[in-house]
């Protein structure tokens, strides 16, 4: 199974990207958060893929993030929630507010996204509230890694520190966390 697709970017749209791989031309459906972090058209670029496999048609989705891909194959998951679902939701939110959302059980920023009715949001909060990765539980942590990332750094690296600190303090304002973290990272790097 193709785990990622790198190659050039021949062309990009809201719909898809096609990639030249080795000769070949890979078209690749996207969500509206990958479109718009691809590169320009005649630049490198990869995209990490799910292939679903449905009866009438064989697609490849691709994503600029890990946790992108890794949030549309959660969605697939459960009931009702094919990959155009799936790629309604990261074409609305992303995978940060998405998580925002669960984790405050907002029902009615889920049935605006398109394709989700009452039933499905209410399965999703079911679903992903025992899932919640770390950071959205906390407001400081997820706006100081978001700050962090504004700066340059990968989220891998500074959530990580940023949880570490918090746990440690957790009454620490954002300000603080945000410079801590920073002094943290410069530690790593040299």
């Amino acid at each position: 199974m193709l785990h990622a697709v790198e190659g050039l970017l021949i062309e990009k749209n809201n719909l898809f990207a096609a990639i030249s791989v080795n000769g070949f031309v890979v078209r690749v459906f996207i969500p509206s958060s990958s479109y718009s972090k691809l590169p320009e058209e005649g630049k490198e670029c990869r995209l990490y893929t799910q292939m679903v496999i449905g009866e009438k048609s064989i697609r490849l989705y691709g994503f600029t993030t890990q946790e992108e891909k890794n949030l549309f194959n959660a969605l697939r998951k459960i009931s009702k929630i094919g990959a155009q679902t799936a790629m309604s939701v990261l074409s609305n939110v992303s995978v940060e507010q998405f998580y925002k959302i669960v984790s405050s059980k907002d029902e009615k920023m889920l049935t605006a996204i398109p394709g989700i009715g009452k039933k499905t949001a209410l399965s999703i909060i079911l679903e992903f509230s025992s899932k919640l990765p770390k950071e959205s539980v906390n407001d400081i942590v997820f706006d100081a890694v978001s700050a962090l990332e504004t700066m340059g750094f990968a989220k891998t690296d500074c959530l990580p520190i940023a949880q570490s600190l918090f746990d440690k303090n957790p009454d620490i304002s954002i300000e603080s966390l945000i410079k801590e973290s920073l002094k943290q990272l410069a530690k790593d790097v040299y």
